[in-house]
């Protein structure tokens, strides 16, 4: 999925603020995501960059109620080249 592996900037739902009201400072953040599935994301709670290896990490569950956009950088890749459509003709031995 694509918010996995980065740094996401969150903006909290009105959902998200009640529930998680005193957990963080504003309506708005930025965390490391570890993990997305169909619950909502995984983030470094204690942590706003990707985890170092080897060094253990608190995750928290983000449900996808809880917030309302999710910023990202994103740099779209180039298209791959196809070749003509059509059958190829193999030489007769």
């Amino acid at each position: 999925m694509i918010l996995q592996g980065r740094v996401i900037h969150f903006r909290l739902s009105p959902e998200g603020k009640v529930a998680l009201k005193g957990l963080f400072d504003k309506s708005t953040f930025s965390r490391f995501v570890e993990l997305a599935d169909e619950l909502g994301v995984w983030i470094n709670v204690g942590s706003k960059k990707s985890p170092v290896v080897g060094q253990a990490s608190v995750l928290m569950l983000l449900k996808w109620d809880y917030f309302s956009t999710a910023v990202l950088d994103y740099q779209a890749e180039r298209p791959v080249e196809k070749g003509p459509v059509g059958f190829v003709r193999s030489p007769r031995s």
